[in-house]
């Protein structure tokens, strides 16, 4: 592999050394043909990344077309190598050559602007250029609330204080500055910077930094009030972010979600991509969309409004669908213009960018299978704590015949709610653990050699249903606990006690398995009932790291029985409090849930339910039993009150006789 970089003088090979520029030979019938024929686009790629994209060199005349050098004139982000020999080469009609751009873009240099220059004896194009261009890498601020959203206080009486707090972070590529923030309001606000000293403030691009700020109004009058809230930063699209600040008054409000909306990666020339601008009311007065116009742009972008023939009541949305009809290949933009009621933002502006490629876009195919099937299917219907495999091996490029060469990327886009499991992927196979009973899609998009990525996205469906006839849920979230997914976190464990002879933290006779309260310290027992047999509960997952989820299973329970759930705090790691839920799932059907249950320290153990069931159904009731230490729960048989009773013989009659 050759590479070529920046060439100053010609290169000379033997004796004699080619000329500075091109030579008009008579007669000759030289012709260079290059594709693509105008620019190579990249489409975005971020600080750390190197993409490469090909253009070939062809001789379509008569005679040998000799490429006496290639240079690169443009940014030290970009560099050219070449397979085969030295130059001046020498290619035959119809001979080629390809040539490879590859683009790695650093925070000094995140651009490939410039040029490639082919030198030949082409006597027409004795120098032929060629443009490189990217979607552009910069800082991008983004701030909550958004200038759409505007920074609202609600009615404030003289005297009162209200505080309202503002985060700004950096969604960009490449670190933002934040220079200086301007209160252009009254004395009545004041600010103050909750996590920083002094300004200026650097913010890594696309991390978790943030500046946070706290807002104060203190009005001396009733009366409305205006301001803004000004953040200087070296983001080139916004160097002067604006958020407005509107006290004491209501008004409608607009929120557009996007405010730049990018078609990124390149669309293929001749195909199509829709994307959608959510257009959501913030305010408790109603938003009214009355148009939408494209005020700049070419045909290739179009656009449909979607319900906004009503006004919107605040959270109501309307959608503003956009669509990417690439002719041709090379950057666009367009701007939208969406005419409402908001009377900051009347006539409010999306501006829409994109990228169009020759290279066909490559289709992405999944499908999944449980991990010992043998099917592959689109849909499947499992159990939690079932693995599943993923397989994108379907999936094609129109551009080769070898699919080796694609990328593949695995996302979830629906899980249950807390769900915390992650994709293990080694590139087209994939595994997937379903550590929670509901809904799961995970989507696969593919990326060819050249960096087109697929123009659609592919989704299989799972479904995990208890198949227990009893299914216990437990997770939890610790909110000092900043990095999820570690190794080092808080555990609470999930308790399930047989009663009425049951005791909680009894482990029983190891031998016999007849410990009447599952948890981790008994995973398994064998509750014997007479006049019909064993039950067999287990804890089947057990987490100790924080999060969860544990649950805790019983199949075919014995009629007219009483259960009780319970949630320890047995370690908090000086993470301090943390909040538990737990969802009962009978029959494959959620009955039970209790959120946010709150445990403040190691020892502290809450009683969360009684559960009753009478052989055919089951029936929760909430609990309120709580300890605060370990001595005053370990060994106790918690008494089922009056009312829980009642309410089972209402429900289970036949027990009760």
């Amino acid at each position: 592999m050759m590479q070529l970089k920046k060439l100053l003088v010609p290169l000379c090979f033997g004796i004699l050394c080619t000329a500075c520029g091109p030579t008009l030979e008579e007669g000759t019938d030289a012709r260079i043909r290059v594709t693509p024929n105008r620019q190579i686009t990249f489409s975005r790629v971020t600080v750390g990344e190197t993409h490469a994209l090909p253009f070939v060199i062809t001789s379509v005349g008569r005679d040998h077309l000799n490429v006496r050098r290639i240079e690169w004139d443009g940014a030290d982000s970009v560099l050219l190598s070449a397979e085969g020999s030295a130059f001046p080469r020498d290619l035959p009609s119809q001979g080629s050559m390809p040539v490879s751009v590859n683009f790695s873009p650093s925070a000094s240099s995140p651009s490939p602007a410039g040029k490639i220059r082919i030198y030949s004896n082409d006597p027409e194009r004795p120098v032929y250029e060629l443009d490189v261009v990217a979607q552009e890498l910069a800082p991008m601020i983004h701030v909550v609330p958004s200038s759409e959203e505007k920074l609202i206080f609600g009615q404030t009486d003289p005297g009162e204080i209200t505080t309202k707090r503002v985060v700004v972070t950096n969604v960009g590529d490449l670190p933002l500055i934040l220079n200086s923030i301007s209160l252009n309001a009254s004395t009545d606000f004041s600010y103050t910077l909750d996590n920083a000293s002094s300004l200026p403030v650097t913010l890594a691009a696309n991390s978790e930094d943030a500046l946070e700020i706290s807002v104060a109004f203190e009005p001396k009058a009733l009366d409305k009030q205006e301001g803004t809230l000004v953040f200087a930063s070296n983001d080139p699209a916004h160097p002067q972010y604006s958020l407005p600040i509107i006290s004491n008054s209501d008004t409608p409000c607009l929120l557009i979600q996007p405010t730049l909306l990018e078609f990124s990666p390149a669309v293929s020339v001749g195909s199509q991509q829709t994307k959608n601008v959510k257009l959501t009311s913030c305010s408790d007065v109603p938003l009214k969309i009355s148009d939408v116009r494209k005020t700049s742009g070419p045909n290739t972008y179009s656009y449909e409004l979607v319900g906004a023939n009503a006004e919107l009541a605040n959270g109501e949305s309307a959608t503003l669908k956009v669509t990417f009809t690439p002719v041709s290949e090379g950057s666009s933009q367009a701007e939208f213009v969406i005419v409402n009621n908001d009377p900051l933002q009347g006539n409010a502006t999306l501006k829409v960018m994109g990228s169009a490629s020759a290279n066909q876009c490559p289709e992405a195919v999944a499908q999944a299978k449980l991990s010992s099937a043998s099917t592959w299917e689109k849909t499947l219907d499992l159990a939690p704590l079932d693995t599943v495999t993923l397989d994108g091996s379907l999936s094609s490029d129109k551009e080769t015949t070898d699919a080796s060469e694609l990328k593949y990327f695995w996302s979830i886009k629906t899980a249950p709610k807390d769900s915390t499991s992650a994709i293990a992927s080694s590139g087209e196979k994939a595994s997937f653990f379903l550590d929670l009973a509901g809904k799961y899609e995970i989507c696969l998009t593919v990326e060819d050699s050249a960096g087109m990525k697929s123009c659609n996205t592919d989704c299989v469906t799972i479904t995990a249903t208890p198949r227990e006839t009893i299914h216990i849920q437990l997770v939890w979230h610790t909110p000092n606990d900043k990095t999820i997914g570690d190794s080092d976190g808080t555990d609470l464990d999930l308790h399930f006690m047989t009663l009425p002879d049951g005791k909680w933290g009894d482990t029983g006779i190891a031998v016999l398995t007849n410990g009447t309260d599952i948890y981790f310290k008994n995973q398994y027992a064998v509750w014997h009932v007479d006049n019909f047999g064993n039950e067999e509960p287990s804890l089947d997952i057990d987490d100790f790291d924080g999060e969860g989820p544990e649950n805790i299973n019983l199949n075919n329970p014995a009629p007219c029985r009483w259960y009780a759930i319970g949630v320890h705090y047995y370690l908090d790691n000086a993470f301090g409090p943390s909040y538990a839920t737990i969802r009962t799932y009978i029959n494959g059907k959620m009955r039970f849930e209790k959120a946010n249950i709150s445990l403040k320290q190691t020892g502290v153990f809450k009683q969360v339910a009684w559960l009753f069931w009478d052989g055919t159904n089951g029936y929760c009731h909430e609990s309120d039993l709580a300890y605060d230490n370990d001595e005053a729960w370990i060994g106790m048989t918690p008494v089922i009150p009056d009312d829980v009773l009642k309410r089972a013989k209402e429900s289970s009659p036949s027990c009760f006789k």
